[in-house]
């Protein structure tokens, strides 16, 4: 009988924690981007939008890698990028089929502002004119929108609208995040 007991009560407190983990994944999700591609400047050498020529570099030199380890390497990394941005497209479709209109309006507003934020960031940081938070802003939109659009292809674009002046203090400062700021979520992050 207190083996009975023991296992309702294990079951009774692993239940609600189990459904508030699912439910922190879900959320998390939900917020835009996994925290990889939102987050670019916390993490520069991983993700599924890593910069592949970077991380074999880093390798070869800290491992010493032969070439052919640096060709292996490379397959494997462009096979797991590519199947982790599937899995996040597949999990995003999904959840979004799941949402409300109002629960759509929700994230779309939470997603606007955090763009806002970014920018005005960026502008504090880089001096940007009006013209260039504009494009910028515009370009963080669109990345939230399009989820094909690397972490690559997002800072060769921002890049073209800087200045060499501020796409210098940009390079020198991008493994603190895109706002300049080491603190993690919501002080560098693409998404909030």
């Amino acid at each position: 009988m207190r083996n009975h007991a023991m296992n309702d009560r294990l079951v009774h407190t692993r239940l609600p924690r189990t459904g508030a983990a699912l439910g922190l994944i879900l959320t998390t999700t939900l917020i835009g981007t996994t925290t990889v591609q939102a987050c670019p400047g916390l993490d520069w050498q991983g993700g599924p939008d890593m910069d592949v020529g970077s991380k074999i570099e880093s390798m070869a030199k800290r491992l010493d890698l032969t070439p052919e380890q640096q060709a292996q390497v490379r397959a494997i990394l462009e096979q797991t990028r590519q199947e982790q941005r599937r899995l996040r497209q597949e999990s995003r479709a999904q959840i979004e089929a799941l949402l409300t209109e109002e629960q759509k309006a929700k994230r779309a507003e939470r997603q606007a502002r955090a763009v806002n934020r970014q920018v005005e960031r960026l502008t504090d940081w880089l001096e940007l004119s009006n013209e260039q938070a504009d494009r910028i802003k515009t370009l963080l939109t669109e990345q939230r929108q399009n989820p094909e659009l690397t972490r690559a292809e997002l800072y060769e674009r921002m890049s073209a609208i800087l200045t060499a002046e501020q796409r210098a203090e940009f390079e020198q400062g991008r493994g603190r995040g895109l706002g300049g700021d080491r603190r993690g979520r919501g002080d560098g992050c693409l998404a909030d």
